[in-house]
């Protein structure tokens, strides 16, 4: 199993995290919601903060950043206008949504059992779902090295390229004078990916 550092390895987290947090106020989003999540979910956010994987192809949506737990509010009500086969949170064993990419597909954890042992939906723009079992660590880094085990075609097209094995903070409002406004600065979710990696 990948491990935080094998990440960090893989994708350098930038210097100064935006947003990252700490225990404190991990523990009050947790409280907030009603929900505990898995444990690497505060290590990856608190070691990249806000920002974007594979080169901006990939947000994990974190928590502490305003735009984020937005467009986490926006998949809710996607997920429920929606006909889905599993319960939507806060329903017992409810999804909640995690990450998104440039192709519009959205990854959701299946909140049911143990935090540490719940499984990963990976749900496309035409409603395709796929299910694997893994931890968000691993999950980031089979994405990454193209081993995820689902139809590659159904969710990007083809694989991920070395080129692409960069995490993109989001940028500085006090630094920019904005907050990004997508997953990359120039495109917005189910934007084409760059190159056509994706």
């Amino acid at each position: 199993m990948g491990t935080i550092d094998d990440l960090i390895r893989m994708m350098p987290p930038p210097a100064e995290p935006l947003n990252r947090g700490s225990e404190n106020e991990w523990n009050e989003f947790q409280q907030n919601v009603g929900l505990w999540f898995p444990r690497d979910y505060f290590v990856v956010i608190y070691t990249y903060g806000s920002g974007s994987f594979l080169a901006g192809e990939l947000r994990v949506n974190n928590p502490l950043e305003p735009a984020d737990a937005a467009s986490v509010e926006r998949e809710f009500k996607t997920l429920r206008e929606s006909k889905q086969i599993f319960p939507v949170f806060p329903e017992s064993g409810g999804l909640y949504p995690f990450a998104i990419d440039g192709n519009g597909n959205t990854f959701l954890w299946l909140t049911q059992g143990p935090p540490e042992e719940w499984s990963i939906v990976c749900l496309n723009s035409k409603d395709h779902h796929e299910v694997v079992k893994l931890s968000l660590v691993e999950f980031l880094i089979r994405m990454a090295t193209n081993r995820l085990a689902i139809d590659h075609q159904k969710f990007w097209g083809c694989e991920f390229a070395k080129n692409q094995l960069e995490f993109i903070p989001r940028r500085s409002p006090s630094t920019h004078g904005r907050r990004s406004t997508g997953l990359r600065e120039h495109a917005e979710p189910g934007a084409a990916a760059n190159g056509g990696t994706m």
